[in-house]
């Protein structure tokens, strides 16, 4: 099983929203410190301003496949635009359209890469009510059929994000934060050949869904991670076995369902407080933890 991480774990450092690696230096750090492929978070680089942000992006995208591909690091997973909660309660038509637009051209963008599978979030639909599960899974079976059929036009996957409710911040319930709602969501759009589901460790461990019983029901559907863990209060992002994520169960999971896919940390909370002096060598550590949780699965794999 190969090792991943996202470009995102040499993003920015003393905590700061700016980034300060550049892509090509965020290829370049993955690559000295030893991972097997790369995750390509798109959305990091395509807000405005930024370079997927240019009308030149299409170039952008070619030298970033280039560079990895002189790095010898296949792009076997990315990650497309998103928006909060709170920004999509404000959005007008012309925000809804600009947002949906970012996320068309991700999925080009990994077409151009090769990528097996883009990492998409599902959204969510509130009614005078409140949230309402039956618009949300009506509404995203349509929305991922027009993403599906991009996808299939430029040869990319979509895995769909497990997500967590934000109760208690005033924004509410989500849909996809469970096993259930996204294999629902899946047997609506009936094309296993595009779609699956990208299993969110540190989500699922804010939602305190139990993991190794939802990886056993997603299965064989499982087709992209986001490994990283948290305390239990904030996505925190951070590096395994620093927060409650209980690893040893969700492994033995990923080993039951013979899970297929690269082993990918999100992790860009744990590096991006480091000084630019130690980041390298935070990077090179997560290596060694992500070999040995690796070294788990495989062992599971074979005593299975």
């Amino acid at each position: 099983m190969r090792i991943s991480t996202s470009t995102g774990t040499c993003g920015s450092v003393f905590w700061t929203q700016k980034m300060y690696y550049s892509c090509e230096q965020a290829i370049e750090s993955i690559a000295k410190a030893g991972f097997d492929a790369i995750d390509l978070c798109f959305v990091a680089y395509g807000r405005k301003g930024l370079p997927m942000d240019a009308p030149d992006w299409r170039d952008w995208v070619k030298r970033q496949k280039e560079n990895c591909d002189k790095h010898n690091l296949p792009v076997t997973q990315a990650h497309a635009h998103y928006y909060s909660v709170a920004e999509s309660m404000k959005f007008t038509a012309l925000d809804w359209e600009d947002n949906i637009g970012r996320i068309k051209r991700d999925i080009e963008a990994a077409g151009m890469c090769q990528v097996p599978w883009l990492v998409i979030h599902p959204d969510s639909v509130n009614d005078e009510a409140g949230y309402s599960r039956k618009k949300s899974l009506a509404s995203e079976t349509e929305r991922f059929k027009r993403f599906g059929e991009l996808a299939a036009k430029y040869g990319t996957g979509i895995a769909i994000e497990n997500m967590v409710d934000h109760l208690g911040i005033g924004y509410g319930r989500r849909f996809g934060c469970n096993a259930e709602d996204l294999l629902e969501l899946l047997d609506k759009l009936n094309a296993d050949d595009i779609f699956g589901i990208c299993w969110d460790t540190g989500h699922a461990n804010l939602a305190q869904v139990n993991q190794p019983a939802a990886i056993q029901q997603i299965g064989s559907r499982l087709k992209a991670l986001h490994i990283n863990d948290n305390r239990g209060e904030k996505d925190d992002h951070l590096l395994p076995y620093l927060g409650y994520v209980e690893w040893t169960s969700l492994l033995k999971s990923l080993a039951d369902v013979n899970y297929q896919g690269d082993f990918t940390y999100e992790i860009h909370n744990f590096t991006g407080g480091m000084s630019p002096e130690i980041h390298q060598q935070g990077v090179e550590f997560s290596v060694l933890v992500a070999r040995q949780m690796v070294s788990e699965i495989e062992k599971g794999m074979k005593e299975k």
